[in-house]
């Protein structure tokens, strides 16, 4: 026993050295000197046809192969569904990707993966293929730039939250219209659904972040343009601490896209799904029992 341990303290500082040498000697990423010395890494490539595609938000199917000892051992093709990004960084945690390699996509998704955990290797244009065999040798080299597609912006890219929670919402069997003039600024969604409880149409408007730099002034509009004519509002968002106290002041519900467990927790306390409540005149589609 005593020996089979030591034979791995060997082995593990045997691996060490080797994953420093490989960094120095040959200047390559972290992730492709971990594969070289066979640690297990799961690397995720968006594809359009045999390419890479021009842009990851966009990419519709992505090859994840799993390499080992420099060598790969599982390749298989995952369809993405959606027309934004959150569903893709969702996509490629739940299958534990260690290392994105793409070509364009946006600041505020590569900030994203990577505080996930997730290496970005950016603005890579040769065939997926090769993109995987130079990744393989350590040949393949991180962007220094930060910018990809070019933004000029680093705040959330606003025509992503709008597809997302038109998509969650209808998922979860709400009608949604995109607003295009008929209801008031800053409501972007108006999502109705149709109570359990009394078959009375409840109507929610939907706030999509991003509209202005200032969210509590965002929110304060928002709150004043829904109330009247809308029993619910909704606000899409990343729950920062002061957005959350923001929408607590002014009654209205937030949800942020980038939250993993979305789909348990925002199931809704009730019969009605999404939405926390309770909605005045149908507290009894919050209760638990209908009753």
């Amino acid at each position: 026993m005593l020996r089979l341990m030591q034979h791995d303290n060997r082995q593990r500082l045997a691996n060490l050295y080797c994953y420093h040498r490989l960094i120095v000697i040959f200047n390559i990423g972290i992730e492709s000197a971990l594969a070289l010395i066979g640690v297990f890494m799961i690397i995720a490539i968006p594809k359009l046809g045999e390419t890479i595609a021009p842009c990851f938000e966009a990419a519709e199917y992505f090859i994840i192969s799993t390499i080992k000892n420099g060598k790969e051992v599982k390749s298989e093709i995952v369809t993405a569904a959606g027309c934004e990004g959150f569903g893709r960084v969702r996509l490629l945690r739940g299958n534990k990707v260690n290392t994105l390699i793409c070509n364009g996509i946006k600041n505020f998704y590569k900030d994203l993966l990577k505080a996930s955990g997730i290496s970005v290797y950016s603005n890579v244009t040769i065939s997926a293929n090769e993109a995987l065999v130079q990744f393989q040798k350590g040949l393949l080299k991180q962007s220094n730039l930060h910018s990809d597609i070019v933004d000029f912006s680093y705040e959330i890219p606003h025509e992503d939250l709008i597809c997302w929670a038109k998509e969650f919402f209808e998922s979860h069997g709400f009608s949604v219209a995109i607003v295009s003039g008929q209801a008031p600024f800053p409501i972007d969604l108006i999502a109705s659904i149709e109570c359990p409880i009394c078959n009375k149409l409840i109507k929610v408007a939907i706030c999509c972040g991003g509209h202005t730099y200032r969210t509590d002034q965002e929110i304060k509009e928002f709150h004043h343009s829904a109330t009247s004519k809308y029993q619910v509002q909704v606000y899409i968002y990343p729950a920062a601490r002061a957005i959350r106290q923001y929408c607590r002041e002014y009654g209205i519900e937030l949800i942020d896209p980038d939250f993993e467990s979305i789909n348990i927790d925002r199931q809704g306390k009730g019969r009605i799904p999404i939405l926390q409540g309770p909605i005045p005149g149908h507290e009894k589609a919050f209760n638990q029992e209908g009753t």
